[in-house]
C-alpha cells in the first residue's frame, strides 16, 4: 500500500501543472500579437501609446463598438483609428461623424489600406492617403524607407519635435487643410515598387501630418500608422508628438472597432466593466456562493475532487479494520496471527513516515 506521502506527491505535480496551464491561458487570454493592438507589447503592438497616454494623466478607453464614441465628452477626447482592416458602414460613420462635430479630436493613421479613405470622404476631408510608399536616400533613419520628416510648421502638435521618423509609410494628398509636418525635398514616391529613385519620379516635400476642421472638432492625418507602434515610438521626434496628440485630453479612445481584435479575457472585462447588468449579475452570484459556503462550510470540500482523492486513501491505510478485511480477503489462508501482524507492521511503518 501506498503511504500518505506518496499519494501526495502525484497530487502536488498535478496542482503545480494545473497553475502552469491556468497561468498560460491567462497570459494567451490578455495578450494579442495583433498588429498595433493595443494588449500586443511586442515591437508591432500599439501597447506603448496606452501607457503614454496614461501618463499624460487621461484616461485610455479601448472602443469594441463606434457608439462608444457618445460615452465620452467629445470635447475633452482625442480618438486614434490605426489601418482599420474592414470598412466603416454608414452607421459607424456617422457617429464617428457626430463625435468630430460635436468637438472631438480624431487621429486616422493610415499607409496602404483601404477603408481610411471612404471615412475621410463622409467627414468632408478632403484629403486622400496616397497608398505608395515614399522614400528619401539622404534623410532617413538608418534605411531610405524610414525617411526623416524634418520639416515641421509652428504648430502646437510640433512642439519639442525636431523630426518625426516614418517606417514604410506613404504620404498625404490634401486639397484643404492645414500641413503639421512634411519629408525633406529629396524624398519621393516611388510608383512602381522597385526601392529606387526612376526618371518618371520626382523628389520634393510630401505633406506625412495634415489637420483638418470638421465642425467643432478636427481630423489629424498620419500617414504611417506605424510611427505609433511600440518600436517606433522610441525613434526620433515620434514619442513627443504623440505626447502632443494626447495632452490636455481628459479620455484618449483607441478605436479597435473594425481591426486588430482584443484578447478574449481583455474582451470580457472591457464588457464587465461597461455593463451594469453584467456586473450585477456576476456580483449577485459571487455573492451566493459566499453565502452557501458560508450557511455549508463542508459542502464545497466534499464537492472538490482532489480532497476527496487525498482522505480516502489516508482512511484505507490509516483505518485498521479496513486494513483487516483488505488482507482477509487477499490472503485467505493466512492465519489470524500473522495477518495481525503484518496490519501492525503496516501502521507502524507509515506512523513513522
Amino acid at each position: 500500500m501506498q503511504s500518505p506521502r506518496n499519494w501526495s506527491r502525484p497530487h502536488q505535480m498535478l496542482a503545480v501543472m494545473t497553475f502552469v496551464s491556468i497561468t498560460a491561458l491567462i497570459i494567451a487570454a490578455s495578450t494579442s500579437a495583433a498588429s498595433f493592438g493595443a494588449y500586443n507589447s511586442g515591437w508591432d503592438g500599439g501597447s506603448k501609446l496606452r501607457t503614454e497616454a496614461e501618463a499624460t494623466g487621461a484616461t485610455p478607453k479601448i472602443l469594441q463598438d463606434t457608439a462608444d464614441y457618445k460615452k465620452v465628452p467629445a470635447n475633452e477626447s482625442v480618438a486614434f483609428i490605426l489601418s482599420p482592416d474592414s470598412s466603416y458602414n454608414s452607421r459607424s460613420q456617422e457617429q464617428i461623424q457626430e463625435f468630430v462635430q460635436n468637438g472631438g479630436t480624431l487621429v486616422v493613421a493610415e499607409d496602404f489600406g483601404r477603408h481610411s479613405n471612404p471615412l475621410l470622404q463622409t467627414l468632408g476631408v478632403r484629403a486622400r492617403f496616397d497608398g505608395r510608399i515614399v522614400y528619401d536616400e539622404r534623410y532617413n533613419y538608418r534605411s531610405p524607407a524610414m525617411p526623416l520628416a524634418r520639416n515641421l510648421s509652428n504648430h502646437s502638435l510640433a512642439t519639442n519635435v525636431s523630426a518625426l521618423t516614418l517606417n514604410h509609410g506613404t504620404v498625404i494628398q490634401a486639397q484643404n487643410g492645414s500641413v503639421v509636418a512634411e519629408t525633406s525635398e529629396y524624398a519621393y514616391i516611388d510608383t512602381n515598387q522597385n526601392a529606387k529613385l526612376d526618371e518618371n519620379e520626382t523628389i520634393s516635400n510630401y505633406s506625412v501630418v495634415t489637420t483638418h476642421t470638421v465642425g467643432q472638432g478636427r481630423v489629424i492625418l498620419i500617414s504611417d500608422p506605424s510611427m505609433l507602434i511600440n518600436a517606433m515610438l522610441d525613434r526620433p521626434g515620434n514619442k513627443a508628438f504623440v505626447q502632443n496628440l494626447v495632452r490636455e485630453q481628459s479620455f484618449v479612445l483607441l478605436d479597435y472597432s473594425h481591426s486588430a481584435q482584443i484578447p478574449p479575457l481583455m474582451a470580457a472585462i472591457l464588457i464587465l466593466r461597461d455593463s451594469a447588468i453584467a456586473q450585477v449579475l456576476i456580483g449577485g452570484g459571487l455573492l451566493f456562493e459566499l453565502a452557501i459556503w458560508v450557511s455549508y462550510p463542508g459542502l464545497f470540500s466534499r464537492l472538490l475532487p482532489s480532497n476527496s482523492m487525498n482522505e480516502q486513501p489516508r482512511k484505507q491505510l490509516m483505518d485498521r479494520n479496513a486494513m483487516l478485511t483488505y488482507l482477509k480477503q487477499k490472503h485467505p489462508n493466512w492465519e489470524e496471527e500473522r495477518t495481525e501482524r503484518v496490519v501492525t507492521a503496516l501502521r507502524n511503518r507509515d506512523r513513522q513516515e
